[in-house]
């Protein structure tokens, strides 16, 4: 073992930006808490190259004279705590006094200040471990602090940085989260001479959410208050219908601070549990207010996560606030109907509706009883010569719409009922093969076997059909798809639509075509038949869309488009609660038999589960 002795100043504030400084929206986000500790009420953030160039925050706060500036790049420097005693009394965002000489020891960093009652500026350079005299200069009230080439004497932490578009969107995210609570203040972010985030001095945080996320998000949230015990909850939820695909629409802030803690994070999906579906989440925005000493936020270098004293209570309290919140308010879905689509539809998603308990007699008698007037489920990408993208289609036939795709070496079935007749040029249904078959609670296909039985979920099956078969087909050509008769427009982010322009070939292949509708909309113009059919709302898709995108920074185009797939073969494919036909049925395990990787779903869940009768015996205690 080597010899013990004590690191340099130099190494030390390295280790301390490898901690801090994870990537140049870490930067950002220091800065940020300075200006707003130091009163600001406006502040400006300019990026170039994605933070790799430059990065400078200005605000118009308290400043600094020329001896606090002195100190600033000193490790361990601070003006917010004094004694061991205010670590438990934190009013402030910044407090360890590292932020600044860890910034330094990597980047070619510069401030320039001045106090508003001091008539002269003063500014200071500091690069690596060395910090420069304080000289006089003209300056504006406030603080400005660039830094330049960050990571510029440690390569080896460079070469990770990503994309200057994914480093940009980390950017606007971190300005967005320290948005959110401080209302009153202005934030502006530009990245290479380009506006990214606008957001004015707002009134209240629920403006402040409608101008960071847009109005269609903002009025759908519903308000939340509570006060039990010293905890004060307030903030703004979506409604169940309103649940996302990625968990970063849940926003929680603790004494200001946006924090990431499991306790909280599970009050909210205890909250929604049985209201949406368990791979989606909740939309919240939580503001939670708590005596400084019963919160230790200093056990993170970063200060993400922070520690409860008293965490069952908080947990509690939340859980209890949300739940009330949910049942006070309306949470029926309106319908919204096409003058064309008066009378209701029995195809409708019912994703977040829980499906009613059938008993066995009922389901027999459902699976026996002919139906002819019900809209079937299933749909199947369609050929590609059958393919329209200039007008809307006319109403397909149940034939068109449940057998579009062929079943070699599979006979038409034969039936006592007239059936109607596939349009020319399309396959027969498959023949009838599980007589036995039937649907339980409207989600699972339960199917006698020679050696026991199987019980199918029928979402699971589904999903990985249109997998595959729609995997199948892009290797061809792209998706089927029509030009919409009004364009579905959703509001974006500037980040938002950058991941839009660079998706651009990838949405080219699943038929979707988008553009931009005014300063920060976009229109939906071209869509997916496959979703149409399913009546998938595509502004709704193409928020999980970009969620999908943004969730895996890393995925290569390949594995954006699996995803992308994933997603598509999931909105289409028949839910839980959605009542079969008995052709329906059939053709589903049909189909089962002859599928690659049919045992699980594109996510892994299992498809189908298998009792042999020796599992049945030994259950009924007959082994």
């Amino acid at each position: 073992m080597a010899p013990i002795h004590i690191l340099s100043v130099h190494l030390i504030n390295k280790i301390a930006a490898g901690e801090v400084i994870e990537r140049p929206a870490s930067i950002v986000k220091e800065l940020i808490e300075n200006a707003l500790d130091a009163g600001a009420t406006a502040i400006d953030v300019v990026v170039e190259d994605g933070g790799k160039k430059l990065i400078a925050v200005t605000d118009n706060g308290g400043g600094m004279g020329p001896d606090d500036l002195a100190m600033a790049f000193a490790p361990h420097a601070t003006s917010k705590i004094a004694d061991e005693s205010d670590l438990f009394d934190i009013h402030t965002l910044g407090f360890r006094g590292e932020a600044l000489a860890s910034i330094a020891s990597v980047s070619h960093a510069h401030i320039r200040t001045r106090r508003s009652d001091a008539e002269g500026g003063c500014e200071v350079n500091a690069s690596g471990d060395t910090v420069g005299d304080v000289r006089p200069c003209a300056a504006a009230a406030g603080t400005t602090a660039t830094v330049r080439d960050l990571f510029f004497n440690t390569p080896a932490r460079r070469k990770f940085m990503k994309t200057a578009n994914t480093e940009i969107s980390h950017i606007s995210e971190q300005v967005t989260r320290q948005a959110l609570p401080h209302a009153p203040v202005a934030f502006s972010l530009r990245h290479n001479d380009r506006s990214i985030v606008k957001l004015p001095a707002a009134a209240s945080t629920a403006q402040r959410i409608a101008d960071a996320f847009g109005d269609d998000l903002a009025d759908t949230l519903m308000p939340i208050s509570a006060t039990h015990d010293g905890l004060d909850i307030v903030g703004l939820i979506g409604p169940p219908t309103a649940a996302r695909s990625s968990g970063k629409w849940q926003y929680i802030f603790v004494n200001g601070r946006y924090i990431r803690d499991r306790l909280l994070s599970h009050a909210l999906r205890e909250a929604y549990r049985g209201r949406v579906d368990p791979n989606r989440w909740p939309v919240a925005f939580l503001f939670i207010q708590i005596a400084p000493d019963r919160v230790d936020v200093n056990v993170h270098p970063t200060k993400i996560e922070v520690r409860f004293q008293d965490s069952r209570h908080v947990h509690s309290a939340l859980l209890g606030a949300l739940r009330d919140a949910l049942n006070k308010a309306m949470l029926a879905p309106t319908a919204i109907l096409d003058d064309a689509e008066i009378a209701p539809l029995s195809g409708a998603d019912t994703t977040d509706v829980e499906a009613p308990h059938q008993s066995l007699r009922d389901a027999m008698a459902d699976f026996f009883r002919s139906a002819p007037q019900r809209q079937p489920h299933l749909t199947f990408p369609q050929s590609p010569h059958r393919d329209r993208t200039d007008a809307a289609p006319a109403a397909a036939s149940p034939a068109q719409r449940a057998w579009p795709i062929p079943h070699p070496q599979v006979a038409a079935p034969a039936t006592t009922a007239p059936e109607p007749s596939p349009a020319e040029g399309l396959p027969s249904p498959p023949q009838v093969l599980h007589t036995s078959a039937i649907q339980v609670h409207n989600t699972y296909l339960v199917v006698a076997e020679q050696d026991g039985l199987i019980i199918v979920d029928q979402h699971a099956l589904h999903e990985r059909i249109l997998y595959n078969d729609l995997k199948r087909r892009l290797a061809d050509a792209p998706l089927a798809s029509q030009r919409l008769l009004i364009p579905k427009t959703l509001t974006v982010t500037a980040a938002e639509a950058d991941t839009l322009t660079e998706a651009g070939g990838l949405l080219g292949k699943l038929g979707i075509v988008v553009e931009p509708f005014g300063p920060a909309s976009v229109a939906v113009q071209q869509f997916p038949t496959l979703l149409t059919e399913r009546k998938v709302e595509a502004e709704l898709f193409l928020r999980d869309l970009l969620d999908t995108l943004a969730d895996d920074e890393t995925a290569d185009a390949e594995r954006a488009l699996e995803a992308v797939l994933q997603l598509i073969a999931c909105k289409a494919a028949v839910k839980a609660g959605d009542p079969l036909t008995p052709a329906e049925i059939e053709d589903l395990l049909a189909r089962r038999q002859a599928l690659e990787k049919g045992s699980a779903c594109p996510h892994g869940r299992p498809t189908t589960l298998k009792l042999t009768l020796r599992d049945l015996e030994k259950q009924f205690a007959r082994l």
